[in-house]
């Protein structure tokens, strides 16, 4: 036992340093199996939280996918409607137009367009004398006399079919009253109608403005004129009473 003393005395140092290097060994050992628990689970956590982030990324992808193509289908419901809408309500405005039927044939007596004395009349056989032109010349209308505004009438059903202004006749509209009978007023102003619109007889058509220089002399007028298929016809044979 002594002997056995002796040798551990003489070799402490190297058992002690031998203790030693097992112990380092141990907590190394100890210290990487931690480090690489510790791994395993951030590289586990970080898996959950890509497969998190994929799992979301596509349910909001998918969201987004179903909103679009609900808005998108939406978006052509309404786009089909509305074209819908426009067809029909084409095809009304179509019906409406075949429905109306301007068929004046001359027998029917025409409204006066205003209350006014015939200054210049209708005449294209003989000619008639202009005050302001100091001439001698056809007329194919009539000159009334008026007050300037003066509310001028339809004489009958028409469709506007020319808002015009000329140098002679100033603004000017011009209508149909089918079958080839058309009428014109000149020597307007506020003219409230519009070409294709389809008037009433008695409807206002606009007013009566200041004379052109072709009539200064003359004062205010309106002048009215008719034609059929073309031709000047006289306007007082149409109109009412005449």
């Amino acid at each position: 036992m002594k002997k056995f003393l002796n040798v551990i005395k003489r070799n402490i140092f190297y058992i002690a340093l031998i203790a030693g290097m097992v112990a380092l060994v141990g907590l190394v050992a100890l210290y990487n199996v931690k480090t690489q628990s510790d791994d395993e689970n951030a590289v586990s956590s970080e898996a959950v939280e890509e497969t998190a982030d994929r799992s979301n990324l596509g349910t909001t992808e998918a969201v987004k996918e179903t909103l679009g193509g609900t808005a998108k289908a939406e978006d052509k419901t309404e786009a089909t409607t509305e074209k819908s809408s426009e067809v029909e309500t084409g095809a009304n405005a179509a019906k409406v137009e075949e429905q109306i039927e301007l068929n004046y044939d001359g027998s029917t007596a025409l409204m006066w367009p205003l209350n006014g004395n015939v200054i210049i009349p209708f005449s294209m056989d003989t000619t008639v004398f202009y005050e302001t032109l100091n001439q001698y010349k056809c007329n194919a209308g009539i000159v009334l006399e008026a007050a300037e505004n003066d509310k001028v009438s339809a004489a009958y059903k028409c469709k506007i079919t020319e808002i015009t202004s000329t140098p002679e006749f100033g603004n000017v509209v011009k209508a149909s009253l089918g079958n080839g009978y058309e009428v014109m007023y000149g020597q307007l102003k506020d003219i409230n109608v519009s070409v294709g619109q389809v008037v009433d007889a008695g409807c206002t058509i606009g007013t009566v403005a200041e004379p052109s220089r072709y009539y200064s002399k003359e004062g205010t007028n309106l002048y009215f004129a008719i034609t059929k298929d073309g031709k000047p016809v006289d306007p007082v044979s149409l109109i009412e009473g005449e």
